[in-house]
Parts: structure tokens; sequence; C-alpha cells
């Protein structure tokens, strides 16, 4: 006599798991922001107004209340993951990688997070470095102000692309194109804040040229450097085959 096992369901497709692994950490991030907003709202309110005005001191009259510290950590972590994500569910909807294992997934977004993480920091580096030689420290404290607020700015805003890519996953086009359409504003923005703040000095045009070469040139050389290098790792690694 044959044994009736039941309904058994339906066989989950490879992209589930992917999916599903975005959708977690998303959310998780999403949580998280709720609550930095929540207890610090009158900073994301000073992040807005430094993205779009030029005003090197605070009002006596304007208390901000709130830990700017861990707020403006937050916003910028947020930025990177977001990205991060975003490079992910891109590579996989292109089929650049197809892993249905969430340890692979996971180790993937890992190794990626951290390819943003150190150039970023590899930036920071670099504007430390020119600030410190052609400004004086109270303008280059003024700047790195303005930076984080474009900064932070962008990143909520990646959370339409990073929705588009995990809910829709349609029409990737839309969602790629908005990326690299906020991210040319984004860094456009900073050169027009770069200007108005170092244009005064006579070495301030020496700055905002040097800003540009090594800024805007040589760390995307570095990171296609870093993309095809990784792709590569991947490609020859047992790990994800």
């Amino acid at each position: 006599m044959n044994s009736f096992d039941g309904y058994v369901g339906i066989r989950i497709w490879d992209g589930q798991l992917v999916n599903d692994s975005i959708f977690a950490l998303l959310l998780a991030l999403l949580i998280m922001f709720a609550l930095v907003y929540r207890s610090n709202y009158r900073l994301f309110s000073k992040m807005v107004r430094d993205v779009f005005y030029l005003k090197e001191r605070l009002s006596l009259f304007e208390t901000v209340i709130g830990n700017e510290f861990v707020f403006r950590n937050f916003m910028i972590f947020q930025s990177l993951f977001l990205t991060t994500l975003s490079i992910f569910a891109v590579g996989h909807v292109y089929r650049l990688f197809e892993f249905s294992d969430i340890r692979a997934n996971l180790v993937l977004i890992s190794i990626i997070f951290l390819c943003v993480v150190l150039y970023y920091y590899f930036r920071q580096f670099l504007y430390g470095l020119m600030g410190f030689v052609f400004t004086d420290p109270e303008k280059y404290k003024f700047w790195k102000t303005n930076y984080y607020a474009i900064t932070g700015f962008w990143g909520v805003w990646l959370y339409i692309p990073v929705f588009w890519l995990v809910f829709i996953g349609n029409y990737i086009e839309i969602p790629l194109t908005l990326f690299v359409v906020w991210y040319i504003l984004y860094r456009f923005w900073l050169i027009y804040k770069s200007v108005r703040i170092f244009h005064i000095r006579n070495v301030g045009f020496i700055y905002i040229f040097l800003y540009l070469c090594a800024q805007e040139i040589l760390p995307l050389l570095f990171i296609y450097k870093g993309v095809v290098y990784l792709y590569n790792v991947i490609e020859k690694s047992a790990i994800w085959h």
C-alpha cells in the first residue's frame, strides 16, 4: 500500500532565497533608520538644511537635540549599505552571480560592503590630505559638515531604487538609471558646495582642481579595478560553484 505524503507544496524558485535575504537586510536597516530618525529628527532637519544652504554658524536660538555622532555615522553607514544592496541586486538580476545558498549570498554581500567601505575611507584619506595642505581647519570642518549632510541625504533617496529592485524586479533599467543619475547629482552637488566654500581663497582653485582629479577620477579607476578583481575571484573560487 502506497503511503500518501500529503501536499508537498510548490518548489521554491532559485531567486527566492536571494530576495528573502535582501528583504530581511533591508527591513532591518529600515527599522534602524526609523529608530534613529525618531530620536534625532531635529538633526535630520538640520542635515536637510545643510544640503541646500551654506551656513557656517548656528543661530544662538537654534538648539539641536540628539546624538550627532550616532546620527552622522548611521546615515553614512546607511548610504554605504544601500549602495552595497544595489550592486548585489543588479548583479543578481543580470546573472553576474547566482547562488541559492544563503551563506554564499551573505558572504558576497559582506565582501561588496567591505569594498565599498574601503573605497569610502580611501576618499576620506584623500579629503583629509588635501584639506590639511590647502585649507585651514575651520573651513575644512565646515566642508566636512556639508559633505556628511549631502551623503546622508543621498543615502535616503537610495531606498527607492533598492525597493524597486527587491519588490518589483522588472524594468531593471529604471532603478539602475535612478541610481546612476542620483549618484551623478550627488557628486556634482559636492563639487558645487566645494566651489562655494573654497573659491574665496586663491589656493581654493588649486584645491578644487585637485579635488576633481583625485576624488572624481582616480577613485573610479580604483573601484573599476576592484570590481574586475572581485569578479575574477568569484569566477575562479570554488565557494560559489
